[in-house]
């Protein structure tokens, strides 16, 4: 199959929204012509300066688009997508393919490769990591899963995305398999940091010197290293994922450990915190709200005199 080429080829890009909007904007900065559909008019119109043209319906992208994007919130708005009447597979002619960069679930990309297969259409599953500032930024993380010529493909376009492609597997769903893995991790140390910061708050050590011990040792990991001091540390709440995404993304991590027989403590236990959370904070809070669930557990806000806790904050 030959490549999709800057300059040439026109990408459909289904999903104009955190995550849609600066991918579709780079893609189109990166000389190639985009397309691109949402539910949400106002959407599409907010990229219409950068040169992305909004089409009708999906009938109307897919007759215009040589490759299709879909960044969707999950298996079953890509199946609607995909599957439903006047979507993307009634209208793609043979030989077309779908690149599928949501968080949707392994099981589910499998059987709608065999799908769509079955019409002459080919899917590559490639999430991505990095949130919307390496949305932004074009330096997202993507992890593809099909055939090797489909992603190879597929290749110029994942570069004008992202700094890191990885081909994960020959399965198509290996690069959601992978996601899974991969946020599985970053809720885990996003966890374990609000719980050590919020400690070290607890024993009267000044957080920025922790994290000048940690982020230069064996402790370091992607929220210490990042999210702290670009957020948390000034209690800004933005980290640009939400508490409901990423619930979701864990619990479809502990169901594919179910499938496969793999007991998971740290998985389940973690997934049961995000949901504590989307109870508390709602399903589109952003996923740093935690901090403040863990401090009350603790007694003691982070950044605040010792024995400084929640309670006493808000009594002042």
């Amino acid at each position: 199959m030959d490549p999709f080429l800057p300059g040439r080829a026109t990408v459909g890009f289904v999903g104009i929204g955190k995550m849609g909007t600066p991918m579709s904007r780079n893609l189109r900065r990166g000389d190639f012509a985009v397309v691109a559909y949402d539910t949400r008019p106002d959407a599409l119109e907010s990229v219409r300066p950068d040169g992305v043209q909004p089409a009708k319906s999906l009938a109307d992208l897919a007759g215009r688009a040589d490759v299709v994007i879909t960044m969707l919130p999950d298996s079953n708005v890509v199946d609607g997508v995909v599957l439903g009447p006047g979507g993307l597979a009634e209208h793609l002619a043979r030989g077309k393919v779908i690149i599928d960069m949501s968080s949707s679930y392994p099981a589910r990309t499998k059987a709608l490769a065999q799908k769509l297969a079955a019409r002459g259409i080919g899917l590559v599953g490639a999430p991505v990591s990095g949130g919307v500032v390496g949305a932004e930024a074009a330096t997202l993380a993507i992890m593809s899963g099909g055939p090797k010529e489909l992603v190879d493909a597929a290749v110029p376009i994942f570069e004008r995305l992202g700094k890191t492609i990885v081909h994960v597997g020959e399965a198509v769903e290996s690069g959601h398999a992978m996601k899974c893995i991969n946020n599985f991790l970053s809720a885990t140390n996003l966890l374990s940091s609000l719980e050590a910061m919020a400690l070290a708050a607890r024993l009267g050590l000044d957080p920025h010197k922790v994290l000048e011990v940690v982020n230069n040792g064996s402790g370091v990991n992607s929220a210490t290293r990042d999210k702290w001091p670009r957020f948390l540390i000034k209690r800004s709440f933005t980290s640009g994922f939400s508490m409901g995404l990423m619930h979701k993304d864990l619990s479809m991590g502990s169901d594919l450990a179910r499938e496969a027989g793999a007991t998971m403590f740290l998985l389940n236990h973690v997934r049961q915190i995000f949901g504590l959370g989307v109870s508390r904070y709602g399903a589109d809070s952003d996923q740093a709200h935690l901090l403040e669930l863990i401090e009350e557990w603790v007694g003691q806000r982070v950044g605040a005199p010792r024995g400084e806790g929640p309670r006493s904050r808000e009594g002042n």
